[in-house]
């Protein structure tokens, strides 16, 4: 198999995942419509929520990617241990990432767009801490980098680095999570690269996915918004004052841990950046024609289209 059939095979692969996604998840939509099941908004996102937006992604949509991506031959390596600094590099990424893709969501739809986690990082449901913490890092590292990586990594380390970040920006589906999904992706990447060792992402998945649904959340919901809009605008007596005072701090404190733990990890990043390792590898693709062999197949070329339509269908038909 030559590697343009490689790429064009995962490509596919990648297809059939957010097609049958995008499939399942209009069928149970509509379905859950015509039944009535649709928890009222006062009600959050609710059980049947929950399962109609992430049971096709585990249950349907990864594994059916990975059926296909099987027919790719796989290779192993072996791995390094990996040191605790990675962990402080994620913060800069995810929160950098983050502003841009709101910064860019609110422009392109004119501050009409959503961002489509909100309502799950808000709601209060105990099936969110299994879901957001548990089930999504342990199937997308399985996926976006065991199998990516392990079905790419021959033809260069880069390379599989890069296309994992890529499809697993992309598979989000919207502008929100792009940018950081894909910051994080390259680090998630080359730290399984390096190890080959899936435990490794997936744990610093999970405490991403802990601090920005989980904790964020929770500091956040520690504040009383609409009296804080009161005290700005100056409608508030003295003693609804003061039973604010202690959410406030939270909260600041919050955001200053943010701030350190980001400045840290990006001082890091900058520290580290020159001592990036990439093993040659045994069919190693030039520089040249590198990218019309991973990217311009026709299952790589449709993999972006529909995550494109994804993000624009986000913007403005949220």
């Amino acid at each position: 198999m030559t590697a343009k059939q490689t790429f064009n095979r995962i490509g596919w692969a990648l297809c059939a995942a957010v097609g049958s996604l995008i499939a399942v998840q209009i069928a149970l939509n509509a379905i859950l419509r015509v039944s009535g099941l649709v928890a009222p908004e006062s009600e959050g996102v609710g059980w049947v929520g929950w399962l109609a937006s992430f049971l096709p992604v585990y249950a349907c949509a990864l594994p059916l990617g990975y059926c296909l991506l099987r027919r790719v031959p796989a290779e192993g390596h072996d791995g390094t241990p990996l040191g605790g600094k990675n962990l402080l590099m994620c913060f800069p990424l995810m929160y950098a990432g983050n502003l841009i893709g709101t910064l860019l969501s609110a422009l392109l739809s004119g501050g009409a767009a959503e961002n489509p986690l909100l309502g799950f990082a808000f709601d209060d449901n105990p099936i969110k801490l299994l879901v957001m913490v548990v089930l999504a890092p342990l199937f997308e590292e399985w996926f976006f980098r065991k199998q990516l990586i392990d079905h790419s990594a021959r033809y260069g380390e880069k390379t599989a680095i890069l296309l994992s970040a890529l499809a697993f920006a992309l598979f989000h589906g919207n502008l929100y999570q792009l940018f950081y999904a894909f910051a994080l992706g390259l680090l998630f990447a080359y730290v399984y690269v390096r190890t080959r060792r899936l435990r490794y992402p997936v744990l610093l998945h999970m405490i991403v996915n802990f601090m920005g649904t989980v904790v964020g959340p929770l500091v956040l919901s520690a504040v009383d918004m609409e009296a804080l809009e009161q005290v700005q605008s100056g409608a508030m007596d003295e003693a609804a004052l003061t039973a604010l005072l202690p959410g406030v701090g939270v909260l600041m404190l919050y955001g200053l841990v943010i701030i350190g733990l980001s400045i840290a990890g990006l001082v890091l990043l900058i520290l580290r950046a020159h001592r990036l390792v990439f093993l040659p590898a045994e069919e190693e693709l030039p520089k040249e024609g590198r990218f019309q062999t991973v990217y311009a197949n026709a299952g790589m070329i449709l993999y972006a289209l529909l995550c494109i339509g994804l993000c624009v269908a986000s913007l403005f038909l949220s």
